[in-house]
């Protein structure tokens, strides 16, 4: 059974049918897909060192724009008896330089726990919340966070996100808009885009 079915239950089928069609992972599945991001841009000039450190993980980056092409993966790979990492890669190509960013969400479903590992090496861990909207859309939220992996943020530190999968039947297109945004230094970082499996 797929690793996401498994973790949003009942909810899965609430899905748009192309969204149910995505996250129909299981073990060695691969999903590739290419699209354009909208509009990428961040928030405040203060967090510019952070931008570019972050590189060097393959993790966030300091360019923005529109329009910007981008391809991305996942690979589902099991771990353990419940135990399965996804594997996302994912590739911005801006005017003057191409970007990456990757992460692995990785899933328990013993506990129907999901985390993501953010950069590598991982940077930081978020607790991953699932849901559906009525109008099929999947929603997901951080919750608790882990600097390294290890070490709890308080919440004044955290990057609060929330990504929206959707599907456009009438583009016949996927959609997916996300921002992370902190309570002090407002938005981290906001994207919004279009793409089509390849």
């Amino acid at each position: 059974m797929s690793v996401y079915k498994q973790l949003l239950g009942d909810r899965f089928e609430r899905m748009h049918p192309k969204l149910q069609h995505r996250y129909a992972t299981n073990a060695g599945d691969v999903f590739r897909a290419k699209g354009v991001m909208h509009e990428i841009s961040h928030g405040s000039a203060l967090l510019t060192p952070f931008y570019y450190a972050a590189t060097t993980m393959d993790f966030l980056f300091p360019e923005e724009g529109h329009d910007i092409p981008f391809d991305l993966e996942h690979r589902c790979i099991q771990t353990g008896d419940d135990l399965f990492d996804i594997d996302w890669h994912r590739n911005f190509y801006f005017p003057e330089k191409t970007r990456q960013f990757d992460s692995i969400t990785r899933v328990d479903l013993a506990t129907n726990h999901a985390y993501d590992l953010l950069g590598k090496p991982t940077m930081m861990r978020s607790n991953l919340l699932l849901d559906v909207t009525r109008d099929g859309h999947l929603i997901t939220r951080t919750n608790a966070q882990h600097l390294l992996g290890l070490v709890p943020l308080p919440g004044f530190f955290k990057g609060k996100a929330i990504v929206e999968d959707g599907y456009d039947d009438e583009q016949q297109c996927y959609t997916i808009y996300a921002t992370v945004y902190n309570e002090l230094l407002g938005t981290i970082i906001m994207y919004g885009g279009h793409f089509n499996e390849i």
